[in-house]
């Protein structure tokens, strides 16, 4: 197929080697496909950096979060039940990833693709870039009302975006 490649990427050495989106080939479409665990962080990260019109993501094995998840007191009555631990770190992994895609200038949606009949990890986080990202500070103020609610100390996409930025910055300024 003329005009498609598949590019591997490491975002931290990217990231801390001083590239910037001007230095390589633009991307129109990043797609990862049950890319596991952080490795959905290092995808958007790596289409945010490079402006991709489109972001298409199905994140698998949500290992990042339930460690550091504290169940809050009016939750923990269910969050005691692991497998309600790793359904709730899966739902907050994937709710983060969509509002700090929002912070970048991107429409984010989470949705099912498929029918769970077919795959328990049936999930897809979609973002089209707009160029306008919704009031930054608010989205921030909610990003940090949900890592405070559930003791989350790290979030690898929110670190490679520096903590949060306005669309029209470069990903890793503040």
């Amino acid at each position: 197929m003329a005009g498609v490649a598949g590019v591997g990427a490491d975002a931290e050495r990217s990231r801390d080697s001083g590239a910037t989106a001007s230095d390589e080939a633009a991307v129109d479409i990043v797609i990862a496909l049950h890319a596991c665990d952080t490795a959905t962080d290092d995808a958007l990260f790596q289409g945010i950096r490079q402006r991709a019109a489109m972001l298409v993501c199905s994140p698998c094995c949500h290992r990042e979060l339930r460690p550091q998840l504290k169940a809050p007191a009016p939750l923990d009555a269910l969050l005691r039940h692991g497998i309600h631990l790793g359904q709730e770190a899966e739902m907050l992994t994937d709710g983060l990833r969509a509002l700090l895609l929002e912070t970048q200038g991107y429409e984010a949606q989470v949705f099912e693709f498929i029918s769970p009949e077919h795959t328990g990890k049936n999930k897809m986080i979609l973002g089209n870039r707009t160029g306008r990202a919704r009031d930054a500070d608010a989205v921030r103020a909610e990003i940090e009302a949900l890592k405070r609610f559930y003791g989350i100390r790290t979030q690898r996409l929110d670190g490679l975006l520096g903590g949060g930025m306005s669309a029209a910055g470069n990903p890793g300024e503040n």
